[in-house]
């Protein structure tokens, strides 16, 4: 085809004769040259120029399905370490919340015998305390007796208006301090 239009370019006296027309005179045979020719140069462009692009793609090819594979495998691994964390993370979590838990029963068990120890310390406190008061009541009361049996026999001395002897003076005392602790 390319020749027939090279031959309706070419003017025509170059067509007529053995010269540079007849190069371009196209026959019937050229189609079968045509592809005997190609036949023949196949091998070499498979060769020289299909080869290396098949290669390129196929090489191509493996490249994208092995960054496929990478991608799943890595996929995979991430999910896996994503569910591993996870467990951890729950196991951790029931770990701190039986920790809490176990620390809070500690407390209150802390916080129940340092009550009973503040209240057996209080009740010690005030069983001291009642006991001091029951002391220093009783070593009142008992000035006060004296103090009382001093007063009447300084009131009686002065009624009768003569002092008692030693003997009556301790008869006396006897008998109001017995007076005095009913």
């Amino acid at each position: 085809m390319f020749l027939s239009f090279l031959s309706a370019a070419v003017p025509p006296p170059l067509l007529e004769g053995d010269g540079l027309g007849a190069m371009f005179d196209v026959g019937q045979s050229s189609a079968i040259w045509t592809v005997v020719i190609f036949l023949i140069a196949l091998p070499f462009m498979w060769k020289l120029v299909f080869g290396p692009i098949v290669k390129a793609l196929e090489d191509r090819e493996d490249a994208s399905r092995g960054a496929a594979r990478e991608a799943e495998e890595a996929k995979d691994e991430a999910q896996r370490l994503q569910e591993a964390m996870k467990s951890d993370l729950d196991e951790a979590r029931r770990e701190a919340a039986a920790q809490v838990a176990a620390a809070k029963s500690r407390a209150e068990e802390r916080e129940k015998e340092l009550m009973a120890s503040a209240r057996a310390e209080a009740e010690k406190e005030r069983v001291k305390a009642r006991a001091e008061i029951d002391q220093a009541l009783a070593s009142a009361r008992e000035t006060l007796r004296q103090d009382a049996v001093e007063l009447g026999m300084d009131a009686a001395e002065k009624v009768i208006g003569r002092s008692f002897a030693a003997e009556d003076r301790t008869k006396l005392l006897a008998d109001l301090q017995e007076d005095a602790s009913l």
